[in-house]
């Protein structure tokens, strides 16, 4: 990402519900974060859903809105998710939480 794309960049949050906990998501979610240079971090809540934060252009969080209706990593089931801005500071790659 250049300098003035981190000027644009933004962040939005997530939220994936259906069976998306226990079948690999947050693991195949960074191998393919990784492979797309797409930037945040995704964990498991105790609600049984994902959350999934996304740094970096509208055109990359639009990239990762297209592959979650498209139905996310192998395996997954997602029932419905939903997204919400985030204000963060710039991120350099792509991490599992716990």
């Amino acid at each position: 990402m250049t300098s003035e794309a981190y000027m644009t960049a933004t962040g939005r949050y997530f939220y994936i519900y259906g069976r998306v906990q226990g079948v690999g998501f947050r693991y195949q979610t960074y191998h393919w974060a990784h492979q797309n240079g797409v930037k945040g971090f995704v964990y498991n809540r105790d609600d049984g859903s994902v959350k999934l934060a996304i740094y970096g252009s509208e055109q990359d969080i639009e990239f990762v809105d297209d592959w979650l209706k498209a139905g996310g990593p192998p395996g997954a089931k997602i029932d419905h998710y939903f997204s919400e801005n985030w204000h963060t500071e710039p991120i350099a790659d792509f991490s599992v939480r716990y």
